[in-house]
């Protein structure tokens, strides 16, 4: 079975993907590890976005708590 006729038929098996030839075999390995690769990237570009946002709302909190005391005085 060729690298080609195995995206195209969707046939994902280890028996499959056993039976394709070494290079085929090594850039399924090589696809599926960038793809790990980004998804990893990914989730840290999510992560650090979710804590700018986390931050800045506490300086904001901060900042109007600050504001409110000084207010009251």
């Amino acid at each position: 079975m060729t690298f080609s006729s195995l995206l195209l038929t969707g046939g994902f098996s280890v028996k499959n993907i056993q039976s394709m030839d070494l290079w085929a075999q090594g850039l399924f390995v090589v696809v599926i590890g960038l793809i790990g690769v980004f998804l990893v990237l990914f989730l840290f570009f999510l992560t650090i976005i979710i804590m700018q946002k986390i931050s800045e709302s506490v300086t904001a909190g901060k900042a109007k708590k600050t504001q409110g005391a000084e207010v009251q005085s």
